[in-house]
């Protein structure tokens, strides 16, 4: 087995294993700026796996509870229009919200927010070993 950097050269068999998989996203742009990490797993000289890692944005709101809700909501708005606008300027090209089950799901849904894919869980790991 050999783990090494990917290589352009590499994308059309790795298209055919997402293919094969048959997950519900399509095939990332791992050729673009946003993918940090590109490694491939060969066996006997053929691509058998890969893992990436592309940048992404977590977001975390703070908010003072001492407004009402439409104030909330506004004050939500303000900050998201200008913060969406500086990340799509820096190269973003989406973010990330890991939010507990405390009903803030309608608010999310006014503020344009998407719900990830059904039945999919977000997990987290350190980078440390």
């Amino acid at each position: 087995m050999l783990v090494r950097d990917y290589l352009p050269s590499d994308r059309a068999a790795l298209e055919a294993i997402h293919e094969a998989q048959g997950l519900d996203y399509k095939f990332p742009d791992i050729d673009g700026p946003l993918f940090l990490v590109r490694k491939v797993l060969e066996i006997d000289g053929k691509v058998v796996a890969s893992l990436v890692l592309k940048i992404c944005a977590e977001t975390m709101l703070l908010l003072d509870g001492q407004q009402g809700p439409q104030d909330k909501l506004t004050e939500m708005q303000t900050l998201q229009s200008s913060v969406l606008s500086e990340a799509y300027a820096k190269g973003l090209d989406e973010i990330h919200a890991a939010i507990p089950e405390i009903g803030f799901d309608k608010r999310l849904i006014q503020l344009g927010w998407l719900k990830d894919r059904s039945g999919w869980n977000l997990w987290s790991r350190s980078t440390l070993e």
